[in-house]
């Protein structure tokens, strides 16, 4: 068990493996955000400003230039699947980083493997990690930079400044993650003195908010011609109408304990409805023989724990990390707890922190007897097969996520050319008009619109439905028999044609 030399090959075997499952099954139950981005990457004749956005500043830039590569090889693909390739990849890259963080600071390449494939097993990274989002890589970065900061190696606060100006180009949400690196960067190398490590923290911290600073200027210039301050800062600081800030404190922590859960395991058995073959059988078999074994292996080491207790033993590189990691997870908990904190998915940003802790937890307590040693190995397997059979496999099918297959079904109907009308955007809209690259939309004018055998989308109905002369109209002026509708509880989404102009 214990890191006696350092196999170059594991990192990269992890990563290779893990990419090829993430290629495998790619999720079409699509996050929405990711429709957005490929659409603005799709509608962009070349880079230009209209891909940037505060929130994640070059995400579009960096998934823009990959589907220009993709496309090289095969000019059929779109910018969604390039953005899906382009995070599987970011997400195996941030495995085989994890992996060489937990194996300098647990010394065990048992522990190692098992919690790398942990974190790129659990529910919520590997759905994200097949889809097109700006948290993966973001993330990605942030690994990076905390390798950086690990006790023992060489301080480097400009190389730090980068690779944490690299995960807030992504993602602003990183920012949380700052007194983490400048606690780390202060700590390293306890050998030099406080004089010198206050000033390593303090160019790492300088030269970051100046990269951060100076890119976010030039792109908010670029975008609007102006140099503002007020309007940049809140050009900055901008997020979507529906994010607030919550102090319903039950609430909020129902919801955070159910986000712990959804970050390590998701879906439902009901999704395997319809997808049974005799590979799914098998992989049930499997899961059911792990559970047993699972349950058996922690039957033995309850009964011994009290005994491997008092033999808890941490390394005082160990504890280090420890306190970086803990402070990475508090920092995001405490954040998370009041902001969105339905919002599993922003919980990725301090993932990696649970599994390190969780690392240097497991390998404090001494080992006892051969089922104790291998119920780590057991516990991820059981819950990768679980996640895989209830969740990342049911939604790598259409017919899962009925949105998408109703979005298809409208393609064989609307003939290119055809003009839809909507009153708002909004995801829905969003992912029918992606799916649909034939149509053209157009905003709902004030004036009822009067082209001939025109659609109204669900936001365009509603809006002439809220007045009596746009209900009157919509009755004189529509087709009952072409409406098309997906209402199931879940969804609501209409379409219902124009009559031709007389």
């Amino acid at each position: 068990m214990t890191l006696t030399h350092r196999p170059a090959a594991i990192p990269l075997l992890l990563s290779l493996g893990l990419l090829a499952l993430y290629l495998a099954f790619p999720t079409k139950a699509y996050y929405w955000d990711g429709i957005v981005f490929a659409q603005a990457i799709e509608d962009a004749p070349t880079t230009n400003v209209s891909l940037a956005h505060p929130n994640h500043l070059i995400y579009n830039f960096a998934g823009y230039f990959f589907y220009r590569l993709v496309r090289v090889f095969d000019a059929d693909v779109r910018a969604l699947t390039a953005l899906q390739i382009l995070n599987s990849i970011f997400s195996a890259a941030s495995a085989a980083v994890l992996f060489l963080i937990l194996r300098d600071t647990l010394r065990s390449i048992y522990y190692s493997v098992c919690l790398t494939l942990l974190f790129a097993l659990s529910a919520t990274w590997w759905r994200f990690s097949t889809d097109a989002n700006a948290y993966i890589p973001s993330v990605f970065f942030l690994l990076v930079s905390f390798y950086l900061v690990l006790p023992d190696r060489k301080p480097r606060p400009l190389l730090l400044a980068l690779t944490f100006f690299g995960a807030m180009c992504f993602h602003e949400l990183a920012v949380a993650a700052f007194p983490v690196f400048a606690l780390g960067l202060y700590l390293q190398d306890g050998a030099l003195s406080i004089k010198r490590r206050f000033g390593n923290a303090l160019v790492f911290a300088v030269t970051a908010f100046v990269l951060i600073v100076a890119t976010y200027a030039l792109v908010f210039y670029a975008a609007t011609g102006s140099m503002d301050v007020t309007r940049l800062l809140r050009w900055t600081a901008s997020y979507s109408p529906d994010a607030d800030t919550r102090f319903a404190l039950w609430s909020n922590l129902m919801y955070s304990l159910r986000g712990e859960v959804r970050l390590f395991l998701g879906g439902r058995i009901s999704l395997l409805r319809g997808l049974m073959n005799p590979v799914v059988v098998l992989l049930l078999g499997l899961f059911a023989i792990a559970v047993l074994l699972l349950v058996a292996a922690f039957g033995w080491n309850l009964s011994t724990l009290k005994r491997r207790w008092r033999g808890i033993r941490t390394l005082p590189r160990q504890k280090a990390v420890l306190l970086l990691a803990l402070v990475w997870a508090v920092v995001y908990l405490v954040f998370l707890f009041f902001w969105l904190p339905q919002n599993t998915f922003y919980r990725l940003f301090y993932l990696p922190a649970l599994i390190i802790i969780l690392g240097v937890a497991l390998s404090s307590f001494p080992q006892v007897g051969y089922r104790g040693s291998y119920a780590t190995a057991l516990f991820v397997i059981a819950l990768g097969l679980a996640n895989f059979l209830f969740l990342i496999y049911p939604f790598s099918h259409v017919e899962k996520y009925p949105p998408l297959e109703f979005a298809l079904r409208m393609n064989r109907e609307w003939p290119r050319g055809t003009v839809i009308y909507y009153g708002a955007q909004n995801s829905d809209e969003a992912l029918v008009r992606y799916f649909n690259p034939g149509t053209e939309w157009k905003l709902l004018p004030a004036q009822f619109p009067s082209e001939a055998n025109a659609w109204l989308e669900t936001t365009a109905i509603d809006r002439l439905s809220a007045t009596p002369d746009g209900s009157h109209w919509l009755q004189t002026h529509t087709r009952p028999h072409t409406l098309r509708e997906l209402n199931n509880g879940a969804y609501r989404i209409r379409f219902v044609q124009l009559v031709p102009s007389q």
